[in-house]
């Protein structure tokens, strides 16, 4: 299978700028770009066969992350991309989705909130991290406004 790359995408202007590397990287390398966005399921206290139970999502969930999805890759002009739309625990759908892609890497933005509060708000680049099976690129806050150079890949 070829290699591709998956962005995760949230609207934000974090996971924008993670976008807009995972496509200059795409075009480098020649690869693929898949644009994932994954609506949060709810998760409950009961589980079965060790695992959360999770709500399952709703017809209108899924048709909201789509037009964000077609929103985002228009307004960035990615339209050659696959947009993907997902439902679970972000995560996980986006590390299952890059083993399905046969992806190179995982690129997604960071809000820089620090450890403390992601703690208590949680964060999917650092659970993206623990589940991948191929590396992950976090792209810092403020890397669009960085000026870009020649001498920099």
């Amino acid at each position: 299978m070829d290699s591709a790359i998956v962005c995760g995408v949230d609207g934000s202007t974090e996971s924008r700028a993670a976008l807009r590397v995972a496509a200059q990287l795409s075009g480098q390398l020649g690869f693929p770009l898949v644009i994932a966005h994954v609506t949060q399921a709810a998760v409950f206290a009961p589980m079965v066969d060790s695992r959360p139970v999770m709500s399952q999502p709703t017809p209108e969930e899924l048709s909201v992350a789509e037009l964000l999805l077609e929103q985002i890759a228009e307004e960035e002009g990615f339209s050659g991309a696959n947009l993907q739309a997902l439902y679970g625990l972000p995560a996980e759908r986006l590390a299952e989705l890059a083993d399905e892609e046969g992806a190179a890497f995982v690129v997604v933005g960071s809000r820089g909130r620090g450890a403390f509060r992601a703690a208590f708000l949680g964060s999917v680049s650092r659970d993206l991290i623990g589940v991948a099976r191929c590396p992950v690129l976090v792209v810092p806050p403020g890397v669009v406004d960085l000026p870009q150079s020649p001498a920099r890949m």
